[in-house]
């Protein structure tokens, strides 16, 4: 049973669905890498895996999520600049290793 955050009694409550959260994110985030891994099939050249106007796409997308959301835009910014600088370094090392090969 899934608990709102006001019927949550007490801290083991709050932590339980927490960690519901966690897994579902975990989840996401693997399903996620699995699409970053075949774009970084589909391109030919390391430098192809930084897209400026793509990034600035996602992050606008991302920041009215939030704020639609009424969480901190620049709290979800900075965690999809992470997300997205660790994204850039693994398509990088795909297409360079095949490109070794």
């Amino acid at each position: 049973m899934i608990n709102k955050p006001k019927d949550c009694n007490n801290k083991q409550d709050v932590r339980q669905e927490i960690d519901r959260i966690d897994k579902a994110l975990i989840e996401l985030f693997a399903e996620r890498h699995a699409y970053v891994t075949r774009m970084a099939e589909l391109k030919n050249d390391p430098h192809e895996a930084f897209d400026a106007e793509r990034i600035e796409a996602v992050i606008a997308k991302v920041r009215q999520r939030a704020l639609d959301l009424g969480l901190d835009d620049d709290q979800a910014e900075m965690t999809w600049r992470n997300l997205i600088e660790w994204n850039i370094n693994f398509e990088k090392g795909i297409i360079a290793a095949r490109n070794r090969k």
